[in-house]
């Protein structure tokens, strides 16, 4: 159990190392490159880079005869496909068909199902209808649950919308345009039920891998630059497993937001994280004490017998139970590899590439 953690100076150096696993894992059954060149893609198209790196990454390939489609709109098992190339998600094959059609002798099954396993496609009924056009909602809301952030939608689900034709899928899209993956049509529109081309959802997927690739930084000092840091929520009176999570991952999505829409310099913007953890003991359901623990004492911590380990992917956040003394429980919520992971890749999304641990 005590693999799980990370000590300090492995966390950075695998945060340093962060990339897609898309393009990471060679051995992927997606991981094959595919060719750039499109005689209906001109070198002065908005589009022709997107398309060009599009391709060279795998993630999208042409229609035939040296074509890209230019214009045309985009199915939704093509965009599947292409998610499911982006994430680099290895096949997931189930026992028995998810959909009634999508089946076993179709080209897109095992890019539907594997898609489906990860959490990207929301199971409503018993179609997928592979065929019809995507609509600019379902890109957004399937990229969102791609990327692991249904509990975020959850949270903007409350907010006020920038958009006035938002009637379903509202934190899915929010989401999305909070994370620069969506724009709007002009006008305070987003046109939901609305089709994106091909070449549309190629730039999109790049922008995408970009900001999942982007580097995180590990710095040792602010040097007056601001710092994005979220409080550990106080335990509450009566719970048995109090609900400390360090950094929670939808209060951390709440400040990057709301720093992003005043204007702030993402760019210099510092993420600062606890690189310990924080334990609370209570009995009888009143909290007895409260402390903090650096990264040493929470591997010591997780290396003594009848220490149980969990993680919380609502919040991102790893926590350990323990009982320190007869008719006492102690929950502690630490840094684990895992969470530091979690809350970089949310920060590169909204531009924060800079973090400290303390």
């Amino acid at each position: 159990m005590k693999r799980r953690l990370i000590t300090l100076a492995l966390a950075v150096l695998l945060c340093l190392e962060l990339s897609l696993p898309a393009l990471a894992d060679a051995s992927s059954f997606l991981s094959h490159r595919f060719s750039a060149s499109y005689s209906d893609i001109s070198d002065g198209h908005w589009s022709a880079d997107g398309v060009e790196r599009a391709a060279t990454l795998g993630i999208f390939q042409g229609i035939g005869n040296g074509q890209f489609g230019r214009g045309q709109p985009i199915t939704r098992a093509a965009f599947v496909t292409a998610m499911v190339r982006l994430f680099g998600w290895k096949e997931t094959l189930p026992e028995r068909d998810s959909f009634s059609d999508v089946t076993a002798d179709r080209w897109f099954y095992r890019y539907v199902e594997t898609a489906k396993a990860h959490g990207a496609i929301a199971v409503s009924d018993h179609a997928f209808r592979p065929t019809d056009d995507i609509t600019r909602e379902d890109m957004a809301a399937m990229l969102v649950r791609g990327l692991g952030y249904t509990s975020l939608a959850g949270v903007a689900s409350g907010y006020e919308s920038p958009f006035s034709d938002i009637t379903s899928n509202k934190g899915f899209i929010i989401v999305a345009h909070d994370l620069g993956i969506v724009d709007g049509v002009g006008e305070d529109r987003f046109d939901p039920t609305g089709t994106a081309t091909r070449e549309q959802a190629a730039v999109m997927m790049v922008r995408v891998h970009d900001l999942l690739n982007a580097r995180s930084t590990h710095i040792t000092s602010l040097n007056g630059r601001q710092a994005v840091s979220v409080p550990t929520p106080e335990p509450k009176p009566g719970e048995e497993l109090p609900t400390t999570p360090l950094e929670p991952l939808t209060d951390l999505y709440d400040l990057l937001r709301r720093m992003k829409l005043s204007g702030a310099d993402m760019g210099q913007a510092v993420l600062r994280l606890a690189e310990g953890g924080v334990r609370t003991v209570i009995a009888n359901g009143t909290v007895v004490s409260r402390d903090t623990l650096n990264a040493q004492e929470v591997a010591e911590l997780l290396g003594r017998p009848g220490v149980n380990e969990y993680y919380s992917t609502r919040y991102e956040s790893a926590y350990c139970i323990y009982q320190p003394n007869e008719g006492q429980t102690a929950a502690v919520w630490y840094q684990s590899a895992q969470s530091l992971s979690a809350k970089l890749q949310l920060a590169r999304l909204f531009g924060v590439t800079q973090y400290i641990l303390e």
